[in-house]
């Protein structure tokens, strides 16, 4: 299958959304616990909420996201950026993209009517797109990562016995922990503790060093409240939701505004022919 789009614009937005994935979890390192904790503080935050629908747990949250580092002569630097996450009692969202200012992009999932708009916040425009072309894209897409992930398995593998000396152990050791239920924020979250151990000459350390990330999820709302991730390597990640709400969220944030220019975006697929 190969698909086609008429414009760029969905493209550009996608661009947007693996931009901030990107920023949370693969520049913080190619090492994770496993896939859950690469699921978890990855995706769960570029997507927070998940692919089903969820019913009758209307909520809105501000986002943060913060990052900080200090450098080895003691100077400090950091980021804050500033997003927002909004879910009537229908099930439809809308997710403002953290960033430092006013938010650039925007997207809502108007689950009740299938259309996924995507809100271009500076230039007033909106592409709305049908949400049965995107999980048909998305599943190529899917299919397409899965194979990488397969390929880049068996790379990592071949990687790890080349490297691996008599007597010298060079793999991380990985730790997952319950921390139990606690309380954020005014919800009830379940942690999970995600511990990695570099041991030293794994990546060029003289000494071993952890690598610890947290995910505090709320089952009452269906979303991560908070995630953290402390890496010597790129400083401390979080992530964390403030300012939670239960009321429900005004019915026009789920609708394209009226000022706005509506573009309607078709997605057409093809069999690929073979050679």
């Amino acid at each position: 299958m190969k698909a086609r789009t008429s414009s760029t614009a969905i493209a550009a937005s996608l661009l947007a959304l693996l931009a901030f994935g990107a920023l949370v979890y693969l520049n913080a390192s190619a090492v994770v616990a496993d896939n859950m904790e690469k699921f978890e503080f990855g995706s769960e935050i570029e997507h927070p909420f998940g692919e089903k629908a969820v019913t009758g747990a209307a909520f809105s949250a501000q986002v943060i996201l913060e990052n900080s580092q200090t450098l080895a002569n003691g100077v400090h630097v950091g980021s804050k950026r500033i997003g927002a996450l909004y879910r009537d009692s229908e099930g439809r969202t809308r997710q403002e993209f953290p960033r430092e200012g006013t938010p650039e992009i925007v997207l809502i999932n108007d689950r009740v009517a299938g259309v996924l708009y995507h809100l271009h916040m500076f230039d007033h425009t909106v592409n709305k797109v049908s949400v049965k072309d995107i999980r048909v894209k998305r599943e190529i897409e899917e299919r397409h990562a899965q194979r990488e992930h397969e390929e880049r398995e068996q790379m990592e593998k071949a990687k790890a016995i080349a490297l691996k000396r008599p007597g010298k152990e060079i793999e991380p050791e990985r730790k997952v922990e319950s921390l139990g239920v606690q309380t954020f924020e005014g919800v009830q979250a379940e942690v999970t503790r995600f511990t990695i151990t570099i041991p030293a000459g794994r990546e060029g350390n003289d000494q071993p060093f952890d690598i610890v990330s947290e995910r505090w999820y709320s089952p009452e709302l269906q979303v991560v409240v908070m995630g953290k991730r402390s890496d010597p390597r790129t400083g401390d990640l979080v992530y964390r939701l403030t300012n939670i709400s239960r009321s429900e969220p005004a019915r026009s944030l789920f609708e394209a505004p009226a000022d706005f220019t509506v573009k309607e975006e078709k997605t057409e697929f093809r069999r690929q022919e073979k050679q």
